[in-house]
């Protein structure tokens, strides 16, 4: 009986290997900046950084960029955008058209995903980006939504806020005047999906491979001792035990 439990205890855990092993990790990524460049809700300036993805939904990404001298920590909003171009190399991406001299980051590729993920501005900073560039830029209005209208949202917040598309439109006859023309944020459906990580990242480790391994043979070896210290003690008992 005790043989046929430690077996089937050993064939749960060899089980679920794979799936513990084969869970996929946030990408991130290191980089540095020799000039300034704007993200949604601050500025970078020149130095050392990382950003990686801390959650990942249906329709958008919660990305974070910390600094490396640990003086800037931001978390914001991307959603995936499959018709920007992707670079040939993982990193950045820049708008074509800085906004009275400043560069926004449009987005960053990540190894091993399907496509460039796309940052998502406040409504002041999307409307600036999308006078400087025809495109539609993703943007995020808080305060119309009862939150704070600054860089402290919280992650939950930003899970729930309603996300938009903002381009510039002309009005009338020539291109005199103009205006911001905002529809809501709609993900684009393919026959075959895929999700934001498509891959492992090269960083994958195969350190819960040797945990499991390594508590296993452990978890075998007591087991197997203690069944044969009752073993012994079973045949003992079974002795007849010495006349005098």
């Amino acid at each position: 009986m005790q043989i046929r439990f430690f077996a089937y205890y050993m064939t749960l855990i060899l089980a679920a290997v794979p799936l513990w092993a084969a869970a996929p990790a946030n990408p991130g990524a290191d980089f540095t900046l020799s000039t300034s460049q704007r993200i949604p809700g601050d500025t970078l300036q020149p130095g050392s950084y990382s950003i990686h993805v801390v959650n990942r939904l249906s329709d958008r990404v919660i990305l974070k960029v910390d600094s490396k001298n640990g003086s800037q920590h931001d978390t914001f909003i991307g959603v995936q955008n499959s018709k920007i171009e992707k670079p040939a190399s993982s990193g950045p991406v820049k708008w074509s058209n800085a906004v009275d001299g400043t560069d926004y980051l449009r987005g960053w590729y990540f190894p091993g995903t399907s496509s460039v993920v796309e940052f998502v501005y406040p409504k002041t900073d999307a409307v600036a980006i999308a006078k400087s560039n025809p495109a539609k830029v993703p943007a995020i209005d808080p305060a119309s939504e009862g939150k704070v209208a600054d860089n402290t949202l919280s992650k939950d917040d930003m899970q729930v806020l309603t996300l938009w598309l903002l381009s510039l439109q002309s009005v009338g006859t020539g291109d005199q005047s103009s205006s911001i023309k905002a529809e809501r944020y709609q993900q684009v459906a393919s026959v075959s999906q895929k999700p934001v990580i498509s891959a492992l990242p090269h960083t994958a480790s195969r350190l819960p491979w040797i945990w499991l391994v390594s508590f296993s043979s452990l978890l075998a070896a007591a087991m197997l001792r203690v069944f044969r210290v009752q073993r012994q003690s079973a045949d003992f008992a079974r002795k007849p035990s010495r006349q005098e």
